[in-house]
């Protein structure tokens, strides 16, 4: 039988693990209705990904009040929103107001959690999720200390990025933009995660800046969280770029990738380049677990990171490693689908 899912995205990550979920369940014959806040490149990326979606609230900025103000606001319209569409489950990844309002109104949910660091989210989140998806490599324990039952955990062998490469076809367009060419040495870079309330960082300092010197042989395009940012790196000779870009096809074409924060680095792992991590405070537990399976790096010294570059970059025996260790992980797609069927079918 049919199902009616309800989908909230809130960040711009969650567009490309989403995307392919919801093509899955529509060519199953499920029907999706998705919202998302403003935020970052929400917007552009759902455009350029062909998923029709209905703008509800905004991000609340760094400061606690903000994000406050903007989660009561956002859980009026959303509740406006779901009481409209009328759908069987709720779907999300890091919402913390998808939950309130599906529990509020006695629906099912489906949380995904790949973020055991998040702890103001993962506390208004996971207690009144009726379901949570997780890499297996966050334990039972991290994730129950949340309010949650272990029999409502679903673990998985893997990582959530996996999603995003699903039947992904690189585009050769996004060199054209910065004038490059497949055969020129490209870095990727991106700086620590200064708008989340579990990063406790001074937001106008990043190890970006003192990376920059000692990549000096790569063209090095860097994705700044600020406009503060862009105008720093860009002043240091990086390449920003100004607009919306096909991210995924650009980490593709490049030699590897070096990323203060999450998403990035694990889709660079995912598509099979090189990905060392510069987040300087405890380590996820997703991290921590390539790290010490060889598959990714990590260090926040720039010496270390341009001797961790040149092992890596190019080197046969950091490849094969990293396609065994993926094959034997598996597709959360497949994982999520599942579980919704089996939450939802039951109650209609």
């Amino acid at each position: 039988m049919p199902m009616k899912v309800w989908i909230d995205i809130s960040n711009a990550p969650q567009v490309h693990f989403f995307k392919n979920v919801i093509r899955r369940l529509e060519r199953e014959g499920h029907e999706v209705v998705v919202s998302a806040r403003s935020f970052g490149a929400i917007e552009p990326l759902l455009s350029n990904a062909g998923i029709p979606y209905t703008l509800v609230g905004q991000h609340g900025g760094a400061e606690r009040e903000g994000k406050l103000m903007a989660y009561s606001e956002r859980v009026s319209e959303l509740t406006r929103f779901v009481s409209k569409n009328d759908p069987d489950i709720a779907l999300f990844k890091h919402s913390v107001e998808a939950p309130r309002v599906a529990y509020g109104l006695d629906m099912p949910s489906l949380c995904v959690l790949d973020n055991e660091h998040a702890i103001a989210q993962n506390k208004l989140m996971l207690p009144i999720s009726q379901r949570v998806i997780a890499p297996e490599a966050i334990s039972i324990e991290d994730i129950m200390s949340f309010g949650v039952e272990e029999d409502q955990i679903r673990h998985f062998k893997g990582f959530c990025e996996l999603a995003h490469i699903h039947d992904f076809l690189p585009s050769v367009d996004v060199l054209n933009e910065f004038e490059l060419s497949e055969d020129d040495p490209i870095a990727v870079l991106r700086p620590e995660p200064v708008m989340a309330n579990y990063y406790h960082g001074d937001p106008s300092q990043s190890i970006v800046s003192s990376l920059l010197p000692v990549l000096d042989g790569f063209n090095c395009i860097v994705f700044p969280r600020t406009p503060q940012q862009a105008e720093m790196f860009s002043k240091l000779g990086a390449i920003v770029p100004s607009r919306c870009i096909d991210a995924l096809s650009l980490i593709n074409f490049s030699d590897l990738v070096i990323s203060a924060g999450g998403s990035m680095n694990r889709e660079a792992v995912a598509l099979l380049k090189p990905a060392i991590s510069t987040y300087p405070e405890k380590l996820l537990s997703i991290t921590s677990y390539m790290v010490e399976n060889g598959i990714k790096s990590h260090s926040c010294d720039p010496a270390e990171i341009k001797s961790h570059v040149d092992d890596l970059v190019n080197n046969a025996g950091y490849l094969n490693r990293l396609r065994r260790v993926l094959r034997a992980m598996e597709n959360p797609i497949d994982v999520i689908v599942e579980e919704l069927e089996a939450v939802a079918l039951p109650r209609q």
